[in-house]
């Protein structure tokens, strides 16, 4: 998972193997990629960071570039390319499960740490999972059927684990909830915001988002693979609400690369597009992403589901304001300072695009200063160190 796209588990498990790298060499580290194993120094990690976005001149994507098709030519590349095409991700799942499975024994571990979900195979070895979130069990229905079906195992792997790692208290508590997992051997490390989103002024902002087209301050912000479980229909549907002077105003930009299933977008997408007042964008390098988070206006995350809520904490280290579903994780982000509403409800979320262009809270810098230092209270070295800790509770010294 170190070699993948830079979203998600890809991510997270880059940033925590760095930090370990960084804070003891009592371990070695070693990497399945699907063409085999792989040592991980943080050398080559140093390398992957600068290519894979982490460096503020990388010209990578943040949602689509492939890091794999350097380390792992064809097997990675092959499922990356056609990732929505179910044949070829059960190809791509059953023939990873067999090099996986064939070779794993040789290795001679000690433990098998887990970053997705689960071991391809049984390692032979003790398992710490990670676990992101359990929306394959509470919503399986905003999932692909093979992606529900590999997980369906997963109360097996969390009962065998002698701890679980996880991202937030949400996420804890649904493993609590779910599997009955004792919580004094669940710990919590969660992700952070990588140091390229910080903010840079808004002259500097302002140069970048003109050939996009965009102004500072000028339009809601929405990022996210396009998928189901993100909602993008809700935000939609509350735009078209507004009044056309409202949206020529500030339109929607919706950043995100292709996802999976039936989005139920609403039949007033066409004539939003067409009017200018909704956008989608993808291919967005982490520097462009960093200047469309700083000059938003405000931040949109309706998700129905989300076990910590990445754009949330980006967003916050670039001093924007946010908006946020309730009952879930990225309350655990934002604390006060976001603005919540009901996943599902097209006039709530309709209220808070009102109510953002009705005040200038984007400019208020007391409030971009609350933000940012909350942002900086996720840090991932800490959380490595928090996994280091782990592994000395397992005994590995």
């Amino acid at each position: 998972m170190l070699y993948g796209p830079a979203t998600g588990i890809s991510n997270y498990s880059f940033h925590i193997v760095r930090g370990l790298l960084k804070q003891t060499s009592c371990y070695q580290f070693r990497g399945f990629v699907g063409a085999g194993w792989r040592e991980i120094t943080l050398a080559s990690m140093v390398t992957a960071d600068q290519d894979e976005g982490g460096d503020e001149n990388s010209t990578s994507s943040r949602f689509g570039n492939s890091f794999s098709e350097r380390i792992a030519r064809l097997p990675i590349q092959l499922a990356v390319r056609f990732s929505d095409a179910r044949p070829v991700r059960l190809l791509y799942r059953e023939t990873y499960r067999r090099g996986f499975a064939a070779t794993v024994r040789s290795e001679r571990l000690d433990f098998f740490h887990a970053f997705n979900f689960r071991p391809p195979s049984d390692p032979g070895v003790p398992v710490l999972p990670v676990i992101y979130d359990l929306s394959t069990f509470r919503h399986p229905e905003y999932h692909p059927a093979d992606r529900v079906a590999w997980l369906t195992s997963l109360g097996d792997t969390i009962e065998r684990a002698p701890l679980v790692q996880t991202i937030s208290e949400f996420s804890k508590r649904e493993i609590i909830d779910l599997f009955g997992y004792p919580a004094e051997r669940i710990f919590v490390a969660p992700p952070a915001a990588a140091p390229v989103f910080t903010p840079k002024g808004e002259n500097m902002t302002s140069r970048d988002l003109a050939p996009l087209g965009l102004k500072h301050g000028q339009y809601f912000l929405a990022v996210g693979t396009l998928e189901p479980r993100k909602n993008i229909r809700t935000l939609v549907s509350a735009l078209a609400q507004l009044a056309p002077s409202a949206r020529a105003q500030c339109p929607l930009v919706v950043v995100g690369g292709k996802g999976w299933g039936d989005l139920k977008l609403p039949r007033q997408l066409d004539a939003l597009r067409s009017e200018g007042s909704l956008r989608l964008l993808s291919g967005i390098r982490n520097m462009q992403l960093r200047s469309l988070y700083e000059g938003a206006r405000l931040l949109l995350m309706p998700s129905l589901y989300e076990g910590f809520g990445m754009p949330v904490v980006e967003a916050m280290a670039c001093g924007t304001p946010v908006a946020y579903s309730s009952c879930s994780a990225m309350e655990e982000i934002a604390l006060t300072l976001g603005r919540v509403a009901p996943a599902e409800d097209v006039d709530a979320w309709s209220d808070v695009l009102r109510e953002a262009l009705s005040c200038n809270e984007h400019l208020d810098p007391t409030l971009r200063r609350l933000r940012i230092n909350r942002a900086r209270a996720f840090d991932w070295y800490r959380s490595a160190g928090l996994v280091l800790d782990a592994y000395r509770h397992l005994g590995l010294r």
